[in-house]
């Protein structure tokens, strides 16, 4: 007989998770009809030795998978697509399925680009209901966003489980973890499987002799908190026996940054200081936007490897440097200036590989007082190169990405620091800075 009151339901079902299936390779198909059924992996930058962000299912039937580089990617398959990625694209393409989402039920958190979670509420948890709604929102995708945007779903009592459960089937899965079914549902999964468990937690695992599924599960609360060094280990213990979990509040930014793999003939000095005055520029335009100031600025180079063909990392360096808190993209590329003489012997061993530029101790641009004497490089927002640089935020959101450049842009990549992080998704002001 079917359940029809959720709070005597023994599946609990509480969470429904969305993931969209190897979603950059699977927009390359959408937005080019002649990929689809096809081997496609989706490359960050144009070079042979840059590992795939996304392979669609199609390239992995080669043993093709995320990270395999393209020359591999070609040898394991010689009619492999190779598509430059598209930052903007993908990005247009998430908002349009988030909305597709919400007009089926109302989104409770984006966890990245390709995924989000969603709150079930009253006859939503019954499981008919749930499972009939998780159809639906499949479909509509294909429907209303793109019929080659397959998604995975996963049901559960809570968030851990429910994510858990939507790398189970893919693609185009659906699977439910019901409450009255652990831990049984799960035991068969490796620990590697569960959210949050990367190798170095795998590590700690098994120097605490958690080896398995089952010795997760044994776990209290108390020891799980000791194995993780902090609260997240009681959240990982109560999300896996399906109990609820408050989300981490959210802290605001302390830094932000962008870095760069550079292109073969980009692997000079003057065109690597030429990219890193770019990313910062891109740095300069953020913090504005944020309304923030950062005191420490930092400079970062790794070098090719001699092995760099058996893809090796080489060198690393990093140097920072307190400066007076700004937002001032002037007074930031000038501090540049001082860190790139520090580092630029380093580019007499061997060539950049890549080139990173971060921004430290984010503050609020209301919380400083302002310099009595005006000694701050902002003074107070009047700063004639502050006012400049503002007019050059609003003179390329209006009119397109370097209407006005501060410096030749000539030959630079066009996606230079826009990718699409884990924990950040880019909007549409990262394409025009």
């Amino acid at each position: 007989m079917e359940q029809t009151d959720p709070e005597h339901d023994p599946a609990q079902l509480r969470w429904l998770f969305i993931d969209l299936n190897a979603f950059f390779a699977s927009a390359e198909q959408q937005m080019n009809p002649q990929w689809r059924g096809k081997p496609v992996i989706v490359r960050p930058a144009p070079s042979e030795f840059s590992g795939a962000i996304a392979a669609s299912y199609e390239s992995r039937l080669y043993g093709i998978r995320t990270g395999t580089s393209v020359r591999e990617a070609r040898r394991l398959c010689p009619d492999v697509v190779i598509a430059e990625a598209r930052p903007d694209v993908y990005v247009k393409l998430h908002k349009q399925i988030m909305a597709e989402i919400e007009r089926h039920m109302p989104i409770y958190k984006i966890g990245s680009i390709d995924e989000c979670s969603c709150e079930l509420m009253g006859p939503q948890r019954i499981e008919a209901n749930a499972v009939a709604l998780a159809r639906r929102i499949q479909q509509g995708i294909k429907d209303n966003v793109g019929e080659c945007l397959r998604s995975s779903v996963g049901l559960a009592p809570s968030r851990f489980l429910a994510k858990t459960s939507c790398g189970m089937k893919k693609p185009d899965g659906l699977t439910v973890i019901r409450q009255n079914e652990l831990p049984a549902a799960i035991a068969h999964l490796p620990i590697s499987d569960f959210p949050g468990i990367g190798k170095r937690m795998q590590e700690r695992l098994r120097q605490s002799g958690i080896l398995t599924t089952d010795d997760l599960w044994n776990m209290d609360a108390k020891q799980a908190r000791l194995v993780w060094g902090s609260v997240e280990g009681e959240r990982v213990w109560r999300g896996l026996h399906g109990l609820h979990v408050e989300p981490p509040p959210v802290k605001p930014p302390a830094s932000l940054g962008h870095s760069h793999v550079l292109q073969s003939e980009m692997r000079t000095p003057d065109k690597t200081r030429a990219v890193a005055r770019r990313l910062l520029v891109k740095c300069g335009s953020r913090l504005r936007r944020m309304d923030m100031t950062g005191s420490v600025l930092g400079l970062s180079l790794e070098l090719e490897s001699p092995e760099r063909f058996e893809r090796k990392r080489g060198e690393r360096l990093s140097l920072q440097r307190p400066i007076a808190p700004t937002q001032d993209t002037f007074a930031l590329l000038e501090a540049l200036d001082d860190l790139w003489v520090q580092i630029a012997p380093a580019l007499r061993r061997a060539r950049p590989h890549t080139v990173g530029v971060h921004i430290h101790d984010l503050k609020a641009r209301a919380d400083h007082a302002p310099d009595l004497f005006g000694a701050s490089p902002d003074q107070g927002g009047n700063a004639r190169s502050l006012k400049l640089s503002k007019a050059v935020d609003a003179l390329n959101q209006r009119f397109g990405k370097d209407t006005v450049s501060i410096g030749p842009t000539n030959n630079l990549p066009e996606y230079m620091g826009a990718k699409i992080a884990f924990n950040r998704i880019p909007d549409e002001h990262d394409f025009w800075e």
